[in-house]
């Protein structure tokens, strides 16, 4: 007897089920669309061929061009100009009123606002807020290689685009009706292009087939590290997306290496911000498992979840949607061999073993793209059906439950408030940018107030924590302590997060932050954009006088390249000195009130920074260091040396007066250049060894190895040139010039471990290399080098002679540090050298930091003078 007929005796029905070999399949909605195989001439996933970022673009407008169901739109332009494109799937009718779906969901986000209105009409603000969700619909965000050697995902699109534009299924046809399918086909389309047509161009050749430097001009696989600082262009453009649509799911689509699970899925892995809604990760890990179950029924072997991506601690993975109710949702599948091949392991791939958390084990030793491809595409309509199947709780739950939640939220101050006349005008204006970008509700107050037992002046910013985005506001403002609970079981290991420890960006940025636990009232306005605080340029100096600037802040770096790119000579007094009534710690920058283009260069580039201009008819009695003229900075950043990506990105935003270090130049450094820079990540065997140039074409030749590397660095800086060098770089360059250091940082991670926090840091600011830094200040520190001294050379900044040195994030063992050396400065030959043990420049986030960076730059490469000469360079009389 057929199933339908025996369930039928009991009184039960069964709806013939899509797709089944007794059913043919539903006709096509664009009969005359070629599928994927016929445009592109291979099907996604065929071993060996990867469609190129331009025709899948190509291809998806074709869709849209043909389907009343799909929408293509170029967004924006990317680093290298590149088009940004986006899809948006759905129903005709939905797409057709797609700016009041969006804008209703916007209403729901906002509960104040909301309960406003059903207040005005007589209802409760939840059965308002149903009402509302009952004439919407929710957006679903999927997204493909923001790492663009993670092919297989956008490959995988290729299908999941076509099925959505053509299927006439019933499942097809609930996600168009009941979802706007918001498809990002790759968040960094420059690395797809330099991926995927690098791959392609060497089809048949003798090279490696994988592209081998950063895929990204400046971050490489670093761009989902991006999400709260948002430095970098697609960064600003995933977030004015998120912010346009406020999807409930956000699916990046990842990939990982050949060794990893077949599938990864969450639940995510401890810890858990307390940010973070309950209901935005709970969505998560259940839409995780229902995407388990259907691939596990599909016989999709090697699904795995739990026990790793324990992404949700910081805002720089977390992402900043998580915190305006998106759900977000990660697969990561393992990679094929040279991106398209098959590989083949030694045995069964993991994971091998039936576990709760791996249902239906692999049993196989080779994975291929076809197979990527089928995974991304299943898991991809898993999930859509799966949130199409109940759109209206998604909706009530993430958009309007979650931004509701955070106005009665009490899990951290009633606000953090950014006192008025800060050392650093210019760091005030990068960090509260990025909550204005963030669409924080931001107030200024109008007047002198009190809160907190604390005097606050007028100007100063309120930021409070109950409003839509006020747990974002925490999650980047509050000192991080790490929770002792994230463990299996008491006796357990400590689980460390996926990332860092801490993203607390007042402390990275040098800005004096109170967090206010009380409720206090203050007359405020209501900031609508933060701007810059005009500066007027003072009247200019007589002759032989001179415009000061104080050394606090990193912006004083733009200042300095403006002036160097004018060829305007600059001084750095090397004293305290008084001048136009103020008082300057060493460091104040002098520009000779003789130099042509020194006004004008000076109000472009104040203009930029906000950092306030004095004058002085009389020049201090002072020596100073005259930076060279034009410095020329030599960059040793390394091939897919993301550190060294970084800092290109910084160098650039300052417009340094800097050239990449090629294999070629080694023969006359000094010839080039006057200060050499090794990014982080820059070892002996790097210098030495570097690309084998054999196996890629002529374009990689720069990063060819140079036998006798190290010791060409330490001839330049013998002659008289200036090197500095970041990072686990400092032990390269200790080992090239022989430096009298010992690295002291215990290697026993039982015993220590410091992944990525805030340390205490104690500075002598009367050494040119921290000249306007604060005597105590904030480092980071992820298990990098601390050196103690062992000959002749000089401490610039140290950490706490006793006491655990943690401020924000977490150290096991920190103790060991204490007193240990982090910069120092040493004379080699007649050259200058300086190191920083720990990544002071990681990811750009210790934006304080950047003051040593310049400070070691151009100082270095300048010349001392004495007072006398200084005041003859100036051609006036000395104070």
């Amino acid at each position: 007897m057929a199933v339908t007929a025996s369930l039928a005796l009991i009184g039960l029905t069964v709806s013939p089920a899509v797709g089944t070999l007794n059913e043919p399949p539903p006709a096509s909605k664009l009969p005359d669309l070629p599928t994927p195989a016929e445009y592109f001439g291979f099907e996604m996933g065929d071993e060996g061929r990867l469609a190129s970022f331009a025709d899948i673009s190509d291809y998806f407008e074709t869709i849209a061009a043909e389907s009343p169901e799909v929408d293509y739109e170029v967004v924006d332009r990317t680093t290298d100009n590149n088009e940004y494109p986006i899809l948006r799937l759905s129903s005709e009718e939905n797409l057709g009123r797609l700016d009041s779906i969006l804008a209703i969901n916007e209403r729901l986000s906002d509960p104040a606002a909301m309960a406003e209105e059903a207040e005005a009409v007589g209802v409760e603000p939840e059965a308002y807020a149903r009402d509302l969700a009952a004439q919407t619909v929710p957006v679903y965000y999927i997204e493909a290689s923001i790492h663009a050697t993670e092919v297989g995902n956008t490959q995988a699109l290729v299908d999941v685009v076509h099925r959505l534009a053509t299927d006439n299924s019933e499942e097809t046809s609930r996600i168009l009706n009941n979802l706007v399918v918001l498809v990002v086909p790759s968040a960094n389309p420059d690395g797809q292009q330099m991926v995927v047509d690098y791959f392609n161009q060497t089809a048949g050749t003798e090279y490696n087939r994988v592209y081998p430097d950063l895929y990204h001009r400046y971050v490489g696989h670093d761009n989902n590290r991006d999400w709260f600082m948002m430095t970098q262009k697609e960064s600003r453009t995933r977030v004015a997306l998120e912010q346009k649509y406020r999807p409930v799911v956000q699916h990046y689509m990842h990939q990982a290496g050949t060794n990893s699970p077949r599938i990864w899925t969450p639940p995510y892995d401890e810890p858990l911000s307390p940010d973070v809604d309950p209901i935005a990760v709970a969505s998560s890990n259940a839409l995780g498992q229902f995407v388990q179950r259907d691939l596990v029924a599909e016989g999709l072997k090697g699904v795995k979840s739990d026990d790793a991506y324990g992404i949700l601690w910081n805002a720089d993975v977390a992402g900043y949607g998580s915190f305006q109710g998106t759900s977000i949702f990660l697969t990561e599948i393992a990679s094929a061999r040279d991106l398209a091949y098959p590989f083949t392991g030694d045995g069964v791939l993991e994971p091998a073993d039936k576990t709760i958390r791996s249902p239906l084990p692999y049993d196989s030793d080779t994975w291929t793209l076809k197979q990527i491809v089928q995974y991304a595409t299943s898991a991809a309509f898993s999930g859509l059906n799966t949130v199409a199947s109940d759109p209206q709780s998604w909706l009530m739950n993430n958009l309007y439950q979650i931004n509701a939640n955070s106005l009665t939220w009490e899990g951290g101050p009633y606000a953090y408030v950014v006192p008025a006349d800060q050392r650093d005008p210019y760091a005030v204006y990068d960090m509260m940018r990025i909550f204005d970008q963030g669409d924080v509700e931001i107030e200024q107050a109008a007047a002198a107030f009190n809160a907190g037992g604390q005097e606050f002046g007028a100007g100063s910013y309120i930021l409070r924590t109950q409003q839509p985005l006020g747990r974002w506001v925490d999650q980047l403002l509050r000192i991080d302590e790490y929770p002792e609970s994230a463990r299996k079981c008491a006796d357990c290991p400590l689980i460390l997060p996926y990332s860092e420890t801490t993203d607390n960006i007042a402390l990275f940025m040098g800005v004096d932050v109170a967090a206010v636990e009380e409720e206090f009232t203050a007359e405020t306005r209501s900031v609508r954009e933060i701007r810059q605080e005009r500066i007027r340029m003072p009247r200019p100096p007589a002759t032989g006088g001179a415009y000061v600037l104080g050394a606090e802040s990193y912006g004083l770096g733009r200042i300095i390249d403006a002036l160097q790119d004018a060829g305007v000579d600059a001084y750095r007094a090397t004293e305290a000195i008084s001048a136009a009534g103020q008082e300057f710690s060493p460091g104040a920058l002098l520009i000779p009130a003789s130099e042509p283009r020194a006004r004008q260069t000076l109000t472009r580039a104040v203009r930029e920074t906000s950092l306030p201009v004095y004058a002085t008819d009389t020049l201090p009695a002072t020596g100073a260091i005259q930076l060279a003229e034009k410095t020329r900075v030599g960059l040793v950043r390394g091939t897919n040396n993301m550190p060294g990506g970084w800092l290109m990105w910084m160098m650039d935003q300052f417009s340094t007066n800097y050239e990449v270090v090629e294999a070629e130049d080694y023969a006359d450094l000094a010839g080039q250049f006057d200060s050499i820079v090794l990014a982080p990540g820059i070892t002996t065997d790097r210098l030495v060894t570097g690309l084998d140039t054999s196996k890629y074409p002529e374009e990689f030749a720069w990063a060819a190895g140079v036998p006798d590397a190290p010791q060409k660095l330490a001839e330049f800086a013998e002659q008289g040139g200036n090197v500095l060098a970041l990072g686990s770089a400092s032990q390269t360059a200790a080992a090239a010039m022989n430096l009298p250091v010992e690295n002291i940082t215990p290697q026993d991670r039982d015993a220590f471990t410091i992944p990525g926090a805030l340390l205490a840091q104690d500075y002598d600011t009367t050494q040119p290399a921290a000249w306007g830094m604060p005597a105590s200040w904030p480092t980071w520190f992820n298990n990098d080098a601390a050196f103690r001294l062992t000959g002749e050379g000089t401490t610039v900044s140290a950490y706490p002679a006793e006491g655990n040195p943690l401020v924000s994030g977490y150290a096991r063992g920190g103790e060991a540090l204490n007193g240990a050396t982090n910069i120092a400065s040493f004379d080699v030959g007649e050259g200058k050298v300086t190191i920083a043990g720990g990544h002071i420049t990681f990811r750009t986030w210790p934006r304080a930091s950047w003051t040593v960076v310049t400070n070691a730059i151009y100082n270095g490469a300048g010349t001392t003078l004495t007072a006398e000469e200084v005041a003859a360079r100036f051609g006036g009389s000395r104070g």
